[in-house]
């Protein structure tokens, strides 16, 4: 079933607005895809070391021509302009591998391209299976992980569902991870959700990961967290993933979903940094947004703010903290679909987002 929310237009946008380039390119296209309209970026990452469009950047912009039939103008690396035309959404099977734009070793986020893709395909009616390969578990994205147990948990509760198996996995800086992302047609309009204090936590998932070669390292790693959790009295699922990788790396998420709200919190191993500090540093994030009781982490906030935007209804959701990322989306929707969308500080540690449909 297709659904239709504002009627085409052509919308301008500069690229440079805020620190979210990169996002805002994402979530244009994400945007121009739902709505059938016609979007222009200019200066994108204009304030960035490395301006224009990046790998991840490009696959997203492939991913997106290729599931909504779109012409597209400026596609190439580095490029600081891009027009982007969607026609028809359709699903099916597709493959997406950012090292295959750069042309070389690319630990480029295939996560960001999902999340480019996942909502227009669900709403649009259109089921899909997609191969995304490039970097799993990199810094300032989401990882794999974050994916898996708090991103597509929280589409579902909005009544968007997707899922997401991992092949192998692409740690900072070689990437070269794999996974295969499933997403389901939408019957339906998105549900409204209101999130204000997140209640009790219902489950709390503990997903370590590491390259093949052994998980010894793991074993110090649950040591800790069963230490951390048992005295605060959770009783967590502690899970252990080993898959192949080009490169060396380890990662700690903590994803909590509570009565109403989710939370994640991933953290990457690098060299020098013992699983110990890892694991511990996870936690601490945790246990500071637990403290809150706000609904949903900062990272979630932003990127649940497009699919609560297209209900039909007012959503309404806190955070602990109110990043430019959530600012730059709450300004970019309103460009291209009717909507009225708020943010308000409640108290130092909590923020409270609204969203509903414009008057006529």
């Amino acid at each position: 079933m297709s659904l239709t929310y504002a009627s085409k237009r052509h919308v301008i946008i500069d690229g440079s607005y805020g620190e979210g380039g990169g996002q805002i390119v994402r979530c244009g296209l994400g945007l121009a895809m739902l709505t059938g309209s016609i979007v222009e970026f200019r200066n994108i990452r204009a304030r960035r070391p490395k301006p224009g469009l990046q790998p991840q950047h490009m696959t997203a912009v492939y991913a997106a021509a290729a599931v909504s039939n779109a012409q597209v103008d400026g596609a190439y690396l580095g490029s600081p302009n891009l027009r982007f035309e969607p026609g028809a959404m359709k699903g099916g099977t597709f493959h997406f591998d950012v090292e295959e734009i750069s042309g070389a070793s690319s630990a480029g986020s295939a996560m960001l391209v999902a999340q480019t893709v996942i909502v227009p395909l669900a709403i649009a009616g259109q089921s899909a299976e997609i191969t995304l390969k490039g970097g799993t578990h990199v810094g300032w994205s989401p990882s794999a992980d974050y994916l898996k147990y708090v991103y597509m948990p929280a589409l579902a509760h909005i009544g968007i569902h997707a899922e997401l198996d991992m092949v192998q996995h692409g740690y900072y800086p070689r990437g070269g991870g794999e996974c295969v992302m499933k997403v389901h047609a939408c019957a339906e309009p998105p549900k409204t959700i209101e999130w204000i204090d997140r209640g009790p936590i219902r489950s709390l998932n503990v997903i370590m990961t590491q390259a093949s070669g052994g998980d010894n390292v793991l074993k110090r790693g649950t040591s800790v967290a069963e230490t951390l959790l048992g005295l605060s009295g959770l009783n967590p699922v502690i899970q252990h993933v080993v898959l192949s990788s080009r490169g060396m790396g380890m990662s700690c998420t903590i994803a909590a979903e509570c009565e109403n709200g989710i939370g994640g919190f991933t953290q990457l191993g690098r060299r020098g940094i013992p699983i110990e500090m890892v694991v511990e540093t996870s936690w601490n994030d945790f246990v500071a947004w637990a403290k809150t009781r706000a609904a949903v982490d900062p990272f979630l906030a932003d990127q649940i703010a497009l699919p609560c935007s297209l209900a039909p209804g007012e959503s309404v959701y806190t955070t602990s903290q109110a990043s430019s990322h959530l600012r730059t989306l709450l300004w970019l929707i309103p460009k291209f679909i009717p909507v009225e969308n708020s943010l308000e500080q409640l108290d130092e540690t909590k923020f409270i987002i609204k969203t509903r449909p414009a008057p006529v």
